[in-house]
């Protein structure tokens, strides 16, 4: 057979009305392929605990954070003003592992978790306690109003699960 004779040949598989049915059916299914494989293997495995991980705050950032959400906050409450606020935490964050427990016959075993990222491993961590607020200083330019301060007191309060003995209101200069 000559090159001729496989261009005729392919010529006339093109005109079957069976070709568009293959190439409809092909492309789907390597479009299926390619989802699959975004959603198995033991990197998605690996990444997503790694994601996991890097959501944790950091003491200072759940602070930074925290002052920031209050500021905006508290500057919509009618009264307020301008707002400055500082918090102070007596403790950093607790990380908690997950653990694995084993039954023996006379005592019970418990390990963390273990994970294994090839070249390095890490703790599978469950949960993170935020730092413990000790204490929240605010500024305002209602400070001087009773009213507003109740507002305020009321606000924090309620917002970080605190007692109000643990807040400062002042007027702002």
């Amino acid at each position: 057979m000559t090159v001729k004779d496989y261009i005729d040949k392919f010529k006339e598989f093109l005109q079957k009305p069976i070709f568009p049915k293959v190439l409809i059916s092909l492309g789907i299914a390597l479009m299926l392929i390619i989802l699959l494989s975004d959603f198995s293997g033991d990197d998605g495995k690996e990444q997503s605990q790694s994601d996991v991980n890097a959501d944790f705050l950091t003491a200072d950032t759940y602070t930074r954070q925290t002052e920031e959400k209050l500021n905006s906050i508290l500057a919509e409450i009618e009264g307020v003003g301008k707002t400055k606020v500082l918090i102070s935490v007596s403790s950093t964050e607790e990380y908690i592992y997950a653990e694995e427990y084993r039954h023996g016959s006379s005592q019970t075993e418990n390990s963390i978790v273990i994970i294994d990222k090839g070249s390095e491993k890490d703790a599978l961590i469950k949960k993170v306690n935020n730092p413990d607020i000790s204490g929240i200083v605010i500024v305002c330019e209602g400070g001087d109003d009773p009213k507003i301060c109740e507002k305020v007191y009321k606000a924090v309060s309620t917002a970080l699960n605190i007692p109000t003995n643990r807040i400062y209101v002042a007027e702002m200069k």
